[in-house]
């Protein structure tokens, strides 16, 4: 799992969905343990032996390097959502520029519902590796797999990893549409009823009760 989540990161920068330091990942491992990258660390060029072992109380079990600063938002989403087993924050373009004008992502393609639950919400500001911003995140994620953290990037979550980055893919490739929409000066979002029915399909595939 460390060598996925190492080949993961590389397939981020690769794809432009992050670059340089920037961006997390972490897998839950049981109950009670979670692999995490490094802090301070160009994220292509991490080794396996780069990504830590952390219990869900934060404290570093295995690996000599520093956890993400924003292990807290990590620990504090898996605690609130149990049937998430994987966590990708990260920088792309246009959920950025998102971020900056803190907009949401409405829902403009079919695609997008099945994989993120609906309207990707902006997390309310805070500063980055703030237990604040942690509380803010998770509000945001209820009912969701992602999430735009404002003026910062966007976290994507899944069962496991793979599910994690195909939710980021999406979200990145349906925020550029959107962006683009804008520009041309009209955005259609989809009918309710389709919006609802997406809905429900996504909370029982993810296991989601209410």
């Amino acid at each position: 799992m460390k060598k996925k989540i190492v080949e993961v990161m590389k397939y981020l920068d690769d794809k432009g969905l992050n670059h340089g330091r920037s961006g997390n990942v972490s897998v839950r491992i049981g109950a009670d343990r979670l692999l995490i990258t490094p802090s301070g660390v160009v994220k292509s060029e991490m080794t396996p032996e780069d990504i830590l072992l952390v219990s869900m109380d934060g404290e570093v079990l295995e690996g000599a390097r520093a956890p993400t600063v924003e292990m807290p938002m990590h620990l504090a989403i898996y605690r609130e959502y149990p049937y998430i087993g994987a966590i990708i924050h990260a920088h792309g373009l246009y959920t950025s520029v998102l971020a900056v004008a803190r907009e949401p992502l409405p829902p403009v393609i079919e695609e997008m519902i099945m994989y993120t639950g609906g309207e990707v919400r902006v997390a309310e500001y805070a500063p980055f590796g703030s237990e604040e911003l942690a509380e803010n995140v998770v509000k945001a994620l209820k009912e969701r797999s992602a999430a735009i953290l404002a003026n910062h990037g966007v976290v994507a979550c899944g069962r496991k990893l793979e599910e994690a980055v195909e939710v980021l893919t999406v979200v990145e490739r349906v925020a550029q549409i959107y962006v683009l929409a804008r520009i041309l000066g009209k955005v259609t979002t989809l009918p309710e009823e389709i919006v609802k029915f997406q809905q429900a399909l996504f909370q029982r595939r993810m296991g989601i009760t209410k």
